[in-house]
């Protein structure tokens, strides 16, 4: 009998360490959030901001059907970013879209489509003798300033893959 008292003791020891173990555990594997202010949405000055920051060059302006867009450059390439589902005063953007176009032949844009089958980010289009690549950004029900500021990165380094990949470099 004492042995069963003493085995249930161990157990339920054994049971409360595992468990406090697991509680710290997890609370190791949650990243650090920075303290910035999340944005429900973007306006086209807060992106042009966060670019500029970033280091890239922000031209605003309007495309063809006078809709805001922001011109850039990324590792030598231009690139535009659209913004979409957007309203309010000012307009607040729950999409972004980062795109680039490229003159392409037949081969290269073979490749570009199988870029969409064999890779997770960024997708790609052809249109003509132009490829598109684009990567689309979900800014509605918050995202911080910092996480705009890598997807941009992300995007200028899928960019260089994506060029690399289908041999327009």
């Amino acid at each position: 009998m004492l042995r069963c008292a003493l085995a249930a003791g161990t157990l339920t020891v054994l049971l409360a360490s595992n468990a406090a173990a697991e509680t710290i555990v997890r609370v190791q594997d949650r990243p650090a959030v920075p303290d910035a202010t999340l944005l429900d949405g973007i306006t086209i000055a807060e992106m042009e901001a966060i670019m500029t920051k970033a280091g890239y060059q922000a031209k605003v302006g309007v495309d063809g059907d006078n809709l805001p867009v922001i011109d850039s450059k990324a590792s030598g390439m231009k690139f535009w970013v659209y913004f979409y589902n957007c309203d309010g005063e000012p307009q607040k953007c729950r999409r972004v879209q980062f795109q680039s176009s490229f003159k392409t032949d037949e081969a290269m844009q073979k490749k570009a489509l199988d870029w969409n089958n064999k890779k997770v980010a960024g997708r790609a289009s052809n249109d003509r003798d132009n490829t598109y690549f684009d990567y689309l950004i979900d800014a509605g029900g918050g995202v911080s300033p910092d996480n705009l500021s890598q997807n941009l990165e992300r995007f200028d380094t899928l960019m260089s893959e994506f060029t690399g990949y289908i041999g327009w470099r």
